[in-house]
């Protein structure tokens, strides 16, 4: 057994201390860049996303295991991660819109990843990949603020609420996106 074998798996797990080291920083109470430093996490683990992947690839270690592992690292990465930097910078009025389409992101990034594990699909993706979906979280939270202080606050949780919506839409729809293999 060589450690090349395990090297894709090492960085899945990478990826999934990314997305959790995030939802950390959001719950310091005094952490002056956490609105920076949590999608900066989240944007880096797609880079090691895509990284364990290609080298998992290369190395043709390819395995069972590591799709699993790779799915759960993405719930967390692309599906909680992001939802709670959303629901951290959306301090509104209407929180429960904001949390129901949390939630409904969450089922569909979930049932996303159970049919990418149950399915061959490797000359393209069946709908949105989570990791696509979380990362324009990610970016939608960082321009947030500078379009969201010229603008009343119901339309900042309408157009964060349909944006929320578009990507679960797309993520459990059956469009074909063709795959980027390096």
């Amino acid at each position: 057994m060589t450690i090349a074998k395990h090297i894709p798996n090492f960085l899945t797990l990478i990826n999934m201390s990314l997305g959790l080291t995030s939802v950390l920083v959001l719950l310091q109470t005094d952490h002056p860049y956490k609105t920076i430093i949590a999608p900066a996490l989240i944007m880096l683990g797609g880079f090691v996303d895509f990284l364990d992947g290609y080298l998992a690839r290369k190395l043709q270690v390819v395995s069972d295991i590591g799709k699993q592992l790779d799915s759960f690292a993405d719930i967390i990465t692309f599906g909680i991660a992001p939802i709670a930097l959303i629901n951290y910078i959306s301090v509104c009025s209407y929180p429960v819109v904001i949390i129901t389409a949390s939630l409904l992101f969450m089922m569909a990034g979930a049932y996303r990843l159970a049919r990418y594990n149950l399915n061959d699909f490797s000359r393209h993706f069946a709908g949105l990949p989570i990791t696509a979906a979380g990362i324009a979280l990610a970016v939608h939270s960082i321009v947030y603020p500078f379009w969201a202080a010229s603008i009343n606050s119901f339309v900042c949780i309408v157009v964060t609420t349909a944006f929320i919506i578009l990507l679960s839409i797309m993520m459990i729809s059956k469009i074909k996106i063709k795959r980027i293999v390096v």
